[in-house]
């Protein structure tokens, strides 16, 4: 059974930005927790653990725990769905995303596209200054999975903000550099902010979520 969960997203102040993005604007089209049409079924099922997680404050899959993280938040999807991504991490070093990223780099499951499909994990760089140099040098620091993407390039996004908990965000790919656009004269989000702004300091380059994107995975096609 296809679980809809709609919720809307308040505009907060921009002062503070956390490398799990903060929305800056209010939407007014409501946000569905649904699969493509064109989805299969395990992507069908991951959309409903989307929906599932969504605004939990702890995260228990079948009596299995997930650590409340943006890596925990994707994994605790995917085994909503029956397919465990943890699998080869004791393979790998480094963080959550890092083992999560070679884990699919070991079996070519990376790829760039403008157009994700339902249950693709997003990767991305320099969402916070992991090494405290102030440089745009920090890879795989966070990570999310896709819920789904309009025509027009939107993604809708599900993942772990740091201030916000588990919520839904967006990125768009063909429109890397706007972060709100008119839209019948509402201002409506394109691109979430995804890099903690430092107090006192302005924001850097780079710093939305279509900016710092680095990779799309299909971890629905793993092997159970």
């Amino acid at each position: 059974m296809r679980l809809i969960i709609y919720i809307s997203v308040l505009f907060v102040s921009l002062s503070y930005f956390a490398s799990c993005a903060s929305a800056p604007g209010r939407i007014r089209e409501e946000s569905r927790v649904q699969a493509l049409p064109e989805a299969g079924r395990v992507q069908a099922t991951l959309a409903e653990g989307a929906g599932y997680v969504l605004g939990k404050e702890s995260l228990n899959i079948r009596g299995k725990k997930f650590a409340l993280d943006c890596t925990g938040v994707v994994l605790a999807i995917y085994y909503y769905a029956g397919l465990d991504l943890a699998g080869d991490f004791p393979k790998y070093s480094g963080n959550g995303v890092t083992r999560l990223y070679k884990s699919l780099e070991q079996e070519k499951l990376l790829y760039n596209t403008n157009q994700p499909e339902t249950g693709d994990i997003i990767f991305w760089d320099n969402t916070y200054d992991r090494n405290k140099d102030g440089r745009l040098n920090d890879t795989l620091t966070h990570v999310a999975m896709v819920v789904t993407s309009k025509k027009d390039g939107t993604i809708e996004y599900i993942h772990h903000n740091y201030r916000k908990g588990i919520i839904i965000e967006y990125m768009n790919l063909l429109n890397p550099d706007v972060f709100q656009k008119l839209d019948r004269g509402e201002m409506r989000i394109i691109n979430s902010p995804m890099r903690m702004k430092t107090a006192g300091k302005s924001h850097g380059e780079k710093w939305l979520s279509s900016q710092l994107y680095k990779i799309f995975g299909r971890g629905y096609l793993l092997t159970p």
